[in-house]
């Protein structure tokens, strides 16, 4: 999660839910972090409960989650990195 912090970032979105990013890690791996508004529901563990059954998600058509980390208010997603828009764009 420290390489995380450290990657160099830019917003590619907001919306009801938090806002999301677009960073490259300093080995030039990209990945997509959403950072969640909201960050007390659900609580602590119901949370990670919620993270590691998303994370065993496998469908061609989603994309998996790599990790998440929750701190005290913090919670953030992370994804690969799909350069190909954000699915509201792609259907609308």
């Amino acid at each position: 999660m420290y390489a995380l912090l450290k990657a160099a970032a830019e917003i590619l979105g907001r919306g009801t839910m938090g806002s999301t990013y677009k960073a490259v890690m300093e080995s030039g791996f990209i990945v997509t972090v959403k950072r969640l508004k909201n960050s007390r529901n659900p609580g602590p563990e119901e949370f990670a409960r919620q993270m590691e059954a998303l994370g065993q998600l496998k469908h061609p058509n989603v994309v998996p989650l790599r990790a998440y980390f929750q701190a005290k208010e913090e919670r953030l997603l992370v994804y690969d990195y799909f350069p190909n828009g954000s699915l509201f764009s792609l259907i609308h």
